[in-house]
């Protein structure tokens, strides 16, 4: 700073009024003895005022004042806050380095860190909760657990292996968890298991959230009876009771209509068909039991037509119909039934043409999901009924979703049919084969190199 101001040719006086900050201030930061310490803010004031890019002074700031010197929290926080804010991990990583020697400063580091994850700044809040696992992992404390749950949370995306390597880290940890968050995280790693189709975890983990959500629910009856009882609601959660119940009763059903027991099946659709025994309090709420009324009905069809009832076909397309949201999973089943018992669905593939095609818009983890068994069920349908070019299309569009979710079971299928059919490719169904199975072996390699 004295540099930049003599070789302006500036005085004390103007370079002040040219960095919005007070001339008795930036006097004592410059010929105090020892400096008068500096904030966050005026060194963004002084930074700007140099003509300098916003955070260009904050590695020089932390070694000076964090690093070599010990640091009081009340400056350092407002400094951490302002690194994740400008992207600063760099800074960030050193300062946490240094107090790994300090642990009276870990619930401080925890408390910020889940500022900043809720304030979106979720690469900066890895590397402070990485600091609170590395210094509680002999712990069994909820600080701990929180923060493998928020490290689960920030590493959920597209890629399903990469999802199921960070729930497997997670889980031994999750029982330490507040309730408020258990349920969600139960509710987080049913997506995962389904996505895998791991359904004897799932119907496992199902029938914890079902606990949970009833331990919840009767210390609110218990409480509402004793008419004495002023305690505010013990446990805030995120989403209303309906929701954990009905995800609770809802996945566990899925699972068991995979593992083919349909009859169990019913019986869970049939505890998730009327939530209305919670008590909605609000509009809110009503809609979300309707939610799920909606749902059974449409899974008390996907039971009948995976166990090859074609006389419901009808009603059922006529409900998707009602219902677009249902379609594409809809057609999924339809598909899948109509392979297993042979019969022909063309007249209901060309009702839905133009939906068909609008699914590739579809980006979310569940949708994604869904567009693959789709694709690989049209597959198998268009092959068998003698459709081979449209067969190799729906072959390519799933070897490309596997590739993008990362779904190595599914990809292997799809190159097996592709093989089988292959004397019906032409040079452009070769070229994008040969390109997704590049893109695969890419992140296989890749996968490797960093386990190693």
């Amino acid at each position: 700073m004295e540099t930049y101001i003599r070789e302006q040719g500036l005085t004390m006086q103007s370079f002040a009024e040219q960095a919005g900050v007070n001339r008795g201030t930036l006097s004592a930061i410059i010929n105090r003895n020892p400096p008068r310490k500096i904030s966050v803010r005026e060194l963004d004031l002084i930074t700007k005022g140099m003509g300098l890019p916003e955070g260009e002074l904050y590695s020089l700031y932390a070694e000076e004042c964090f690093i070599q010197a010990v640091p009081h929290w009340r400056r350092l926080k407002p400094f951490l806050l302002r690194c994740a804010e400008t992207g600063k991990l760099d800074c960030i990583g050193k300062v946490l380095e240094m107090l790994l020697d300090n642990l009276s400063h870990i619930g401080e580091i925890f408390a910020t860190a889940e500022q900043m994850y809720e304030q979106g700044y979720r690469d900066a809040s890895k590397l402070l909760y990485r600091c609170v696992i590395e210094s509680e992992k002999y712990n069994n404390s909820e600080r701990l657990a929180i923060s493998h749950y928020r490290m689960f949370q920030i590493a959920i995306g597209k890629d399903m292996e990469a999802n199921l390597r960070a729930a497997l880290q997670f889980e031994p940890y999750r029982k330490s968890l507040p309730l408020e968050l258990l349920l969600d995280s139960l509710v987080e790693l049913l997506k995962i298991y389904f996505f895998i189709h791991n359904w004897n975890h799932i119907v496992k983990v199902s029938d914890e959230l079902i606990e949970q959500s009833q331990a919840v629910f009767g210390e609110r009856k218990r409480r509402k009876s004793n008419s004495n009882s002023l305690r505010a609601d013990t446990v805030r959660l995120r989403r209303s009771l309906i929701h954990y119940y009905g995800q609770g009763y809802l996945c566990k059903a899925t699972a068991l209509q995979k593992m083919g027991d349909l009859e169990e099946a019913r019986i869970e659709i049939a505890r998730y068909a009327d939530l209305s025994w919670l008590e909605p309090a609000n509009t809110e709420e009503e809609q979300e039991v309707q939610k799920y009324a909606s749902w059974a009905k449409a899974n008390l069809y996907t039971l009948d037509i995976l166990a090859g009832r074609k006389d419901t076909l009808k009603e059922y397309v006529e409900f998707l119909r009602n219902n677009p949201e249902e379609i594409l999973s809809g057609l999924a089943t339809i598909i899948q039934s109509a392979n297993k018992y042979d019969f022909s669905i063309d007249d209901i593939l060309w009702k839905f043409f133009d939906e068909i095609s609008g699914f590739e818009s579809y980006n979310d983890s569940v949708s994604m999901e869904r567009r693959l068994r789709l694709a690989i069920q049209m597959s198998i349908y268009y092959f068998r009924r003698g459709k081979f070019s449209e067969g190799i299309e729906s072959c390519l569009k799933a070897l490309d979703l596997a590739v993008t979710t990362n779904n190595q079971t599914v990809f292997a299928e799809a190159v097996t049919l592709f093989e089988a059919y292959r004397a019906y490719t032409g040079p452009p169904h070769e070229e994008v084969f040969k390109t997704v199975i590049e893109q695969m072996r890419i992140r296989t390699t890749l996968k490797y190199s960093m386990q190693i």
